[in-house]
């Protein structure tokens, strides 16, 4: 895929490669379900952000993350899955390092059957080679 471009600030072009961004929330789905506390502490902007329908927390550390992912209905009706999947359905540009990205998480057994699933956005900060999470907030 070609990179997609956007206008950064003084009018000068900034890119983000789609297939980057792709990589990104894959190896967070890996480290997420293996529970992987160092992986996540580098995909994280920590402190991050968790907006929920009803309340916000400020995450400080990755055991935070890997709670609130577990909390989160989809994933707790997916104890069984062996794979979080994520599909990047959305991307909207908050500035000139930062994007706002819709992902679908599906939840996969062994088989590769969905056992639930779920939608997220996330705020994402752009780094030199890669992207860190600054908020999450699930979509109910």
């Amino acid at each position: 895929m070609m990179p997609r471009v956007y206008r950064g600030r003084m009018g000068a072009p900034a890119a983000y490669d789609d297939e980057a961004l792709a990589a990104f929330f894959a190896a967070l789905g890996l480290a997420l379900g293996a529970g992987d506390l160092e992986d996540l502490t580098e995909r994280f902007d920590l402190p991050a952000l968790h907006v929920g329908q009803s309340a916000s927390t400020v995450v400080t550390s990755p055991e935070q993350v890997l709670a609130l992912h577990r909390e989160r209905p989809a994933a707790a009706a997916a104890a069984d899955a062996v794979a979080a999947v994520p599909e990047v359905r959305a991307v909207d540009e908050a500035g000139w390092g930062l994007l706002w990205v819709g992902v679908r998480w599906s939840y996969r057994d062994e088989l590769a059957a969905e056992r639930a699933g779920d939608e997220v956005r996330y705020l994402l900060r752009r780094g030199r080679s890669t992207f860190a999470v600054c908020v999450v907030a699930p979509v109910d």
